[in-house]
């Protein structure tokens, strides 16, 4: 008898006669074999590690909207705060202090899920983001999922990297700037972690030659834990902190803010599809000491403590079947945002406050289905209930057609609605009218309107280099400072990646306008454009030495302002004035606010490096001495700015430093 797996056995009776041999061939006739289905699941590794080095690279998406989303703790909450303090006039446009860069108010940017308003530092120190433990950046400058509750000039959804479980992973660095850390591995065997905390330092003070005027620090936790097969719980949360030091005589040293979020999702199989169920909280707190000046021989008026917090709930169900290229969603969420504004006198003395909010509760349903070979639609709506903002309909298409195995083009239209925490300066200049009129409590948080076409190309060229491509119209409604209620915008970004053994390069580019129907902030133009560039390049320099060069280009970036004077005595309140008259109040176009949004910067740094690999402790490790140039100049010299029209005319840096060397060495293992 013969027997073989996935064959019929057979039997055959063969008669050899005494001394001698017979040759005998058998053919087996095929019988597959009926096996279980087998489930194979894939983890993603991290989309940026550099091959040659193992080392993550930066994202080109991350690296331009780091330039972009930059925070700010100019807002007009904070301004109507101080106006309400009895004895101070409106604040005008002449003693501010200003930085580089714009609030994310009518943006969405989402860490695992939970809003963040301020994700990334300013001061370009250290990388914008911690790459070891991100896993994944998408951008939707138009055409997101209907899934995406807001968003309205774009959509950052930042997602961390699922932990690797087979062993404790350390790195980190240290330099005369900075301190970072990582670290993950197992929790048990069904769960795992990856955690990062960084810090700005003095320990390189003297060597430097004074102390730092900015102060940044993070901290990342991210957890999963598997109860079943086809079954993921996890959990992430996020904490950053930032200041400034304004140095007043008789207020707080430090201007600050801070953002907090943390988020809980489950996953798993339910009958034949998929429900996916998240939790998520965030918060924003921003402090910001004012000094009013006083007339000559006057006493040192009570300095004044402006503050701002913005706290978010947000939470999302959703269930999904079918396979990826036909699948069908529905889903509920619901949002609430609450804004408190407040000031008071440090001497003791008056104080004000301003609360407001905003609830939003939604469902939609996205679906996308095969209509030819390469072509797909994926058509959604969402409807969400505002209060107050009354009911609101978005609907959402997107043709995607695979003309090559390695090209996509996707053409998508859709509208979005978002409460607005402020008519934000990217979607340009509102701030100096903001400056010139402030706004009442009753419009800290209106719902706009972004109506959104975009076409976009992504393709794969050769082994290694990845491009994206798009191009986009908008339109806004509903934004306060605007006076006649609607902005346009247009633009292209585009993000290159090339990943090899030998070298590395990558560059993000974005190119956007501005216009409208009328007049803004006083302009004399209603048309304004910007563009942002980051792009660099590493590579083996010979034996161990690597080098890495990084660039960063904008113009027509605006400021965010942060007024910090104006505040006079109690005699010359408002409501007391005998004449009637309007005090006088300096224009937005006498502020270098206006006139400096079309200024340039260019920002290069260099670093070179040894990669070695020596093994200690039966380990293998990874370190790197390094040195970095960080090479500021034009506009980018200075971290942040101030504007006295008695003492110039122009804007004076509060913290220079034109050639920065550093030393430093990063270690993994």
């Amino acid at each position: 008898s013969v027997v073989h797996a996935g064959h019929i056995s057979l039997s055959v009776q063969v008669l050899v006669p005494a001394g001698s041999h017979v040759r005998v061939d058998l053919e087996l006739q095929a019988q597959p074999v009926e096996l279980d289905p087998l489930d194979v699941v894939g983890e993603a590794s991290a989309q940026n590690v550099n091959p040659a080095t193992g080392e993550p690279e930066p994202m080109p998406v991350l690296e331009v909207q780091a330039l972009d989303l930059t925070p700010g703790v100019g807002h007009p909450g904070l301004l109507d705060a101080i106006q309400a303090l009895p004895g101070n006039d409106p604040a005008d446009a002449t003693d501010m202090l200003y930085m580089r860069g714009s609030t994310t108010d009518l943006k969405l940017v989402l860490l695992d899920g939970a809003p963040v308003y301020t994700p990334f530092h300013v001061a370009g120190l250290m990388r914008s983001f911690e790459p070891a433990v991100l896993g994944s950046a998408e951008l939707h400058v138009g055409g997101a999922p209907a899934r995406y509750d807001g968003g309205l000039t774009h959509i950052l959804d930042l997602e961390t990297r699922r932990p690797r479980r087979d062993r404790i992973r350390a790195s980190g660095s240290l330099d005369l700037l900075a301190a970072t850390s990582s670290l993950e591995g197992p929790l048990g065997s069904r769960g795992g972690y990856v955690a990062s905390a960084r810090s700005l330092h003095d320990l390189g003070a003297t060597a430097l030659r004074g102390q730092r005027p900015y102060g940044y620090q993070d901290v990342l936790l991210s957890m999963e834990f598997e109860p079943t097969n086809g079954h993921l719980l996890r959990g992430t949360g996020f904490w950053n902190s930032e200041a400034v030091l304004l140095d007043f005589a008789h207020a707080p040293d430090d201007a600050s803010w801070s953002n907090r979020a943390a988020s809980v999702k489950y996953s798993g199989a339910v009958g034949a599809g998929t429900l996916e169920l998240m939790a998520a909280g965030s918060g924003y707190n921003a402090s910001l000491p004012l000094q009013p000046t006083a007339p000559a021989d006057d006493p040192t008026p009570d300095a004044l403590l402006a503050t701002a917090a913005t706290d978010r709930l947000r939470m999302v169900g959703e269930f999904a079947w079918g396979a990826p290229e036909a699948r069908l969603r529905l889903g509920m969420s619901h949002e609430r945002i609450d804004a408190t504004f407040a000031a008071r006198a440090l001497g003791g003395g008056s104080s004000t406050s301003t609360r407001t909010q905003t609830t939003s509760t939604g469902a939609y349903v996205d679906a996308t289905r095969p209509l030819g070979p390469g072509l797909s639609l994926r058509a959604g709506l969402r409807a969400d209930a505002f209060s107050p903002g009354g009911f609101r309909v978005a609907p959402r298409v997107a043709l995607m057609w695979g003309f090559d195995p390695n090209a996509l083009i996707t053409i998508a239209v859709g509208r979005y609605h978002q409460p607005t925490r402020t008519p934000d300066v990217e979607v340009e200049r509102t701030l100096a009218e903001v400056v010139e009129q402030g706004l009442p409590a009753s419009a800290l948080l209106p719902v706009a309107t972004a109506d959104h076409v975009v076409v976009s190309l992504d393709q794969t060229l050769g082994t290694s280099v990845r491009l994206s491509l798009q191009g986009f119209w908008k339109r806004y409604e509903g934004l306060e400072a605007a006076r006649d209620k609607t902005i346009r915008s247009s633009g292209i970004d585009l993000q290159l990646r090339s990943m090899g053994t030998r070298a590395a390069v990558w560059l993000g580019y974005g190119l956007s306008w501005f216009w409208s129907t009328e007049d803004l902030s006083g302009y004399s133009s209603d048309f304004a454009g910007r563009h942002l560039l980051s792009a660099g390049l590493s590579g083996a320099l010979g034996g161990p030495l690597r080098g890495e060069i990084r660039v960063a280009y904008g113009a027509g970036l605006p400021y965010t302002s942060i007024p910090f004077g104006g505040a006079v005595g109690a005699s010359d309140d408002l409501t007391s004035n005998p004449e009637g008259r309007e005090p006088a109040r300096q224009r937005s176009q006498d502020s270098p606010l206006v006139t400096g949004l079309d200024e340039e910067f260019l920002r290069i740094d260099v670093e070179v490096h040894a990669l070695l690999r020596p093994r200690w402790g039966d380990r293998n490790w990874s370190v790197r001495p390094y040195l970095r140039i960080l090479n500021a100049l034009d506009r980018r010299d200075a971290l942040f700015y101030t504007f006295q029209s008695w003492r110039s005319d122009e804007l004076k840096p509060l913290a220079e430093r034109p050639l920065l060397p550093v030393l430093g060495v990063a270690f993994s293992f």
